[in-house]
């Protein structure tokens, strides 16, 4: 998964690897796995990375062109995630077996992300988002 817009708005901000690395709390060579897409951005930390230049995880995922959105919360709900999940699978009247085969993990696992027990991956949130087209600021309980 490549993170192309994660580039261009530290180099906007002129801001080194180094420079954002310490805003987030990383090193600067985790950040630039990141960077480089070969090491996939932690969903908290995508939150983060957000929340300090005001952008949806949306846009910088790029799912939409929408660069910001009123949030009603920054953070991530772990809650809410959990339950959008189970609703977008339901009203697509899937089973959790399948979501897990579609995103090629277990049963088990998946459930434990609709029980809010794990934070889902930054990779699965972006393929469910994509394939049922739905918000991943929204999923994550940041906006309405």
């Amino acid at each position: 998964m490549e993170f192309n817009r994660i580039k261009a708005i530290r180099e906007d901000n002129d801001l080194t690897q180094t420079g954002i690395a310490r805003l987030l709390g990383v090193n600067r060579s985790a950040y630039s796995l990141w960077e480089l897409g070969i090491n996939t951005i932690p969903l908290s930390h995508l939150v983060d990375f957000c929340n300090k230049f005001n952008l949806s995880l949306d846009y910088i995922l790029e799912i939409s062109s929408v660069k910001n959105y009123t949030l009603v919360n920054k953070n991530i709900d772990m809650k809410i995630l959990g339950e959008r999940l189970k609703f977008i699978r339901k009203k697509e009247r899937k089973t959790q077996e399948d979501i897990a085969r579609f995103l090629n993990t277990t049963h088990s696992t998946w459930s434990a992300y609709e029980n809010s027990k794990v934070l889902i991956p930054t990779i699965f949130i972006w393929k469910f988002a994509v394939e049922y087209k739905c918000s991943i600021d929204w999923l994550c309980g940041r906006i309405n």
